[in-house]
């Protein structure tokens, strides 16, 4: 989706690339962050930047590699997590709700867990999170073997993806240090990251706050943009969570 008309920034991490990203919505609010997934950018949530929930400030971001943000491709999910914690700025009492879609769901599970002082909720929608649901697949061998001609959006997440088994493993090691609220969107018919990963997520996140699951039966796994008030609902369900704990 179209960017041109949003405001756009970057965030500066301590080490590492520039971040950039587009906002919308009350400047000096508290802010909900959306981390797309692989391949993506910050397009894939811009109806939710240029249209943004009353009374907070959207930012989608484009992950390291993705985008405007420029460096390699991060396989690390902490690395990428780490990307955008300057982001992660305290606004009226609250810290901000991260949404991740697809591979942005375990960043922003990562993320919760590495700054758990830092981040006031997490939405996971469509997240790939279960170590034992992970793997490339016989198009991800097929793209190794043709990154010289291919585009680098494409080569990025190719990349990610055979990283993911790997980083998944080490996410799970630490689900135990989130301590905020969690609200799970997932579709039963999602043929790319299967429904099974809400048990794992039900059982790894121990010290979460709340646990909150929204099943879409029949969904796929494109909710962000086939399940648009499915999502926005989430995201609120998630900034009140976050002010009932306040």
């Amino acid at each position: 989706m179209s960017t041109a008309d949003l405001d756009r920034a970057i965030a500066r991490p301590v080490s590492g690339n520039a971040v950039s990203y587009i906002r919308g919505g009350t400047a000096s609010a508290p802010r909900v962050i959306y981390v797309h997934g692989t391949p993506g950018d910050a397009g894939a949530f811009a109806e939710y930047v240029r249209d943004s929930i009353e009374g907070v400030e959207s930012i989608s971001v484009d992950r390291p590699g993705f985008g405007q943000t420029g460096g390699a491709a991060l396989g690390s999910f902490e690395a990428q997590a780490a990307a955008f914690r300057p982001l992660l700025v305290h606004r009226d009492g609250q810290w901000p709700v991260l949404v991740g879609h697809s591979l942005g769901g375990p960043i922003v599970a990562r993320a919760a867990a590495d700054y758990p002082d830092r981040v006031g909720a997490i939405v996971i929608i469509a997240g790939s999170l279960d170590p034992e649901l992970e793997g490339p697949r016989w198009f991800n061998y097929m793209g190794a073997v043709l990154s010289p001609i291919l585009p680098r959006p494409l080569c990025v997440s190719n990349s990610e993806i055979f990283a993911a088994a790997e980083q998944t493993k080490l996410l799970s090691d630490v689900l135990g240090n989130v301590r905020c609220p969690v609200v799970i969107v997932h579709g039963t018919r999602d043929s790319l990251v299967p429904y099974a990963n809400v048990e794992f997520m039900q059982r790894a996140f121990t010290n979460a706050a709340s646990i909150e699951i929204m099943t879409i039966d029949g969904g796929s796994h494109f909710i962000p943009w086939q399940h648009q008030d499915t999502v926005r609902n989430a995201v609120m369900r998630a900034i009140t969570a976050q002010k009932q704990r306040l």
